[in-house]
């Protein structure tokens, strides 16, 4: 392709929330890419949104895909959909973004990634809180050792959602049809920072616990927490809600030099020791028995502005040049986030310590079970959250 070509996008699930948002970044956003075509299975929403941009719409994926006026595809449905829509998509030799997580079982995932594989198509997910400048530094100081040996990260992650908000999308909260709760919906996006800063993979293995505390309309989970250890030794903790409130969002790294601590994407805490804790914990010789290396304070790190359409931009330079390497994160990257996600809920389910990545047909048969046995919600007809524009 010449390098000034643009990519041509086309977004399967585009009326939804999501899907007006990646409409609005590549029909406002400045970048190597135009949108020339929408799909939604809302037919009205579908025809609105097309000529309001300007652009072919249609109800069809297969319509979609077969467009010689489309390069690429982001792929904007429910997660349980991406796995069909992902397969559609390369199959008709089109390249492919997908929202978050990749799926909601490890089956999905796995068959998703290998698709895109098999077919050497370029393959990305919308993980955009890697493009954040604050975790991109995070990630830049881990490297550089500025942290010395990684010992532990910590993650926090509360979203409160009232039973009104399940009532606006019927998939949302069920078994059946979402596949979880605040695990697969809210906190894909922390668990993947975590992995990320951790050691880029998915843990070794982990325990994990999950409950409904009081939502009435959903059925799945609305707490949830796991610890565990990555493949370089660094141990976790993660405490993720949305039945708890007035929390940010919080990263927590440890190391044997300093800590850092990142609050709804942004630094709020840089400490550096005196001492490497190991050094001093090996020739410290007393007299104080609770003694610790001097902690001091350090200025926060600078980082740049951010970018939302900074995926975006580098995974249509991807497509353009054909190198997967331009990509900010990779679908196959997306499969961290993923077997951590199927990796808690299956603990919790069996109630004891598991390794990764899951047996896929274990998962299955305890989803199956989880469906079968799912208490019935009732949920009021209200509006759906379809065709919103998203905020």
């Amino acid at each position: 392709m010449a390098s000034n070509r643009k990519v041509r996008f086309g977004i399967i699930g585009s009326a939804g929330l999501i899907g007006n948002y990646h409409a609005d970044i590549l029909t406002r956003g400045e970048g190597p890419y135009e949108l020339t075509a929408v799909c939604d299975i809302n037919e009205s929403r579908v025809r609105n949104q097309a000529e309001k941009l300007g652009i072919f719409g249609t109800t069809q994926v297969s319509e979609l895909v077969a467009r010689d006026d489309v390069d690429a595809i982001i792929v904007a449905t429910a997660h349980p959909l991406h796995a069909e829509c992902v397969i559609a998509v390369v199959e008709a030799g089109k390249d492919v973004m997908t929202e978050k997580p990749l799926a909601a079982t490890p089956a999905d995932a796995r068959r998703l990634v290998k698709a895109i594989n098999r077919k050497r198509r370029i393959g990305g997910i919308h993980y955009q809180a890697r493009a954040n400048p604050a975790i991109r530094k995070a990630r830049q100081m881990i490297d550089s050792g500025e942290l010395g040996k990684i010992l532990s990260i910590r993650v926090t992650g509360s979203y409160y959602k009232s039973d009104y908000y399940y009532s606006l999308g019927g998939w949302r909260g069920t078994w059946a049809d979402e596949g979880g709760g605040v695990l697969i919906n809210q906190a894909p996006h922390e668990i993947d920072m975590m992995c990320y800063l951790a050691t880029g993979a998915a843990p070794t293995e982990l325990v994990g616990r999950w409950t409904n505390l009081y939502h009435q309309s959903s059925q799945a989970e609305d707490f949830a927490s796991a610890s565990g250890v990555f493949p370089n030794g660094v141990q976790f903790i993660l405490n993720v809600s949305v039945a708890t409130h007035g929390d940010i969002r919080r990263i927590e790294v440890f190391g044997t030099a300093g800590a850092i601590t990142l609050q709804g994407g942004k630094f709020t805490r840089y400490i550096r020791y005196e001492k490497d804790l190991i050094d001093f914990a090996h020739t410290y010789e007393g007299p104080d028995p609770y003694a610790g290396p001097e902690v001091h304070d350090q200025p926060l790190p600078e980082v740049g502005e951010d970018d939302p359409s900074l995926i975006h931009k580098m995974f249509a330079e991807a497509v353009l040049t054909r190198k997967k390497a331009k990509m900010l994160v990779s679908a196959a990257d997306g499969l961290w986030s993923q077997e951590t996600i199927n990796a808690i809920y299956l603990s919790g389910y069996l109630g004891k310590k598991v390794k990764l990545p899951v047996s896929a047909a274990r998962y299955d048969k305890m989803l199956a079970d989880l469906i079968a046995n799912a208490r019935e919600v009732r949920r009021p007809q209200r509006e759906s959250e379809e065709g919103r524009i998203a905020t």
